[in-house]
């Protein structure tokens, strides 16, 4: 009997979570790997509860920790790597311990700057960088839902095609809609800007992402704080793909009026935000080169200060 495909999600939050229900229920053999030691483990044992965009909710079994006994046969078909930037270094053990020679080891971060390390650690020939464009958030204790979007964007190299085809079709088995992007910078700023634009605002304002598009006060700063990454980012010599139009962007925020983003659940949970991985390289690209972005740097200081109320 040809043994049952297996894949690794290194971070299983929100985003690895919803990925990890997705790959259960495509047939893949998940195995679990995780920042606190014993999380996987538990999550092994209890399993998942998962929440659809249709508000279904299904309880996913049968996940198990990375170095749980047996070994599962055959070499894994991917590993995602779906940690925040400040926690990647730790991670990286875990996805090298998985991958195989020829396996695909996929960085779904935010930020710039952490593929040279996911590089580093998987080789270019193994490395995929990706950006991930659908809503999931945590909804309790091992529990998470996917409040929509099925877009998965990676980056296609000359050195690592082969392995990006790989891993997009692991995805498609389970569902997403995979965009393979030529340019691996680009597809990484074109995130950072979209971020930047969406994500600060809604945390401050502690407003699910539908109302940056509906009310019309946090339009206009979604707006201003898009336009400013934009030009940020041309500070920097990058262009971000021509899909994140504004439009794009308020469409993408009516698509999940419910959802809360990251940096939400993050302040929420008592934790640091990655605030400072999405604007600091866009403040510092504005200041090398005399550009104002007063929306972005008051953001960014807005959301520093929560952080700092935590400790």
């Amino acid at each position: 009997m040809k043994p049952k495909p297996w894949v690794c999600v290194v971070g299983p939050g929100a985003v690895g979570g919803v990925l990890a229900a997705s790959l259960s229920k495509a047939g893949f053999e998940v195995r679990l790997a995780a920042r606190q030691g014993g999380e996987a483990h538990r999550l092994a044992r209890a399993g998942l509860s998962f929440e659809g965009p249709d508000g279904r909710r299904r309880a996913v079994r049968g996940l198990k920790a990375l170095g749980a006994s047996p070994r599962p046969a055959g070499d894994c078909a991917a590993v995602f790597l779906c940690v925040k930037a400040r926690d990647l270094a730790a991670a990286l053990p875990a996805a090298r311990a998985a991958a195989g020679p020829d396996t695909p080891v996929v960085s779904l971060l935010n930020g710039v700057g952490h593929e040279r390390a996911v590089r580093r650690a998987a080789g270019t020939r193994r490395a995929v960088i990706g950006s991930c464009y659908f809503a999931a958030m945590r909804s309790g204790p091992r529990a998470v839902r996917h409040a929509g979007g099925r877009l998965v964007w990676l980056a296609e190299t000359e050195a690592n095609s082969g392995a990006a085809r790989r891993a997009a079709a692991v995805l498609r088995a389970a569902g997403w809609l995979v965009a393979l992007k030529r340019d691996e910078e680009r597809l990484l700023w074109t995130k950072l800007v979209y971020n930047a634009g969406v994500n600060p605002l809604a945390a401050l304002a502690r407003r699910p992402n539908g109302a940056l598009a509906e009310d019309g006060a946090l339009r206009e700063l979604t707006l201003k704080a898009l336009a400013e990454a934009r030009r940020a980012a041309a500070a920097a010599g990058k262009r971000p793909y021509p899909e994140m139009t504004d439009a794009k962007v308020l469409a993408g925020c009516r698509a999940v009026p419910t959802q809360l983003n990251s940096m939400i659940q993050d302040l929420d949970a008592g934790r640091p935000t990655e605030a400072a991985a999405i604007l600091t390289p866009l403040l510092a690209a504005a200041e090398r080169r005399g550009v104002p972005v007063p929306a972005l740097r008051v953001l960014a200081a807005a959301v520093r200060s929560l952080e700092e109320a935590l400790t």
